[in-house]
């Protein structure tokens, strides 16, 4: 199931076109993007779905309720 692909950070930031620094710094001041999904201390990742639903906001300039932290 493509839907549920879940992406490390070094391919999320590949994915969404930043450098893995930036993807961090995103994930930290931007309160539209997805939470992070934590299998363990040093092991986190996004659903490539929900990347592509705030891409996709930050195209439009809205965002979807449910992506919000």
């Amino acid at each position: 199931m493509q839907d549920a692909e879940v992406l490390r950070p070094p391919r999320a930031a590949e994915y969404v076109g930043v450098s893995l620094r930036q993807l961090y710094n995103i994930a930290e001041s931007d309160p539209h993007f997805p939470r992070k999904i934590v299998f363990s201390p040093r092991c986190v990742g996004w659903r490539r779905e929900s990347l592509d639903a705030w891409l996709k906001a930050k195209e439009r300039g809205t965002f979807p309720s449910t992506e919000t932290r």
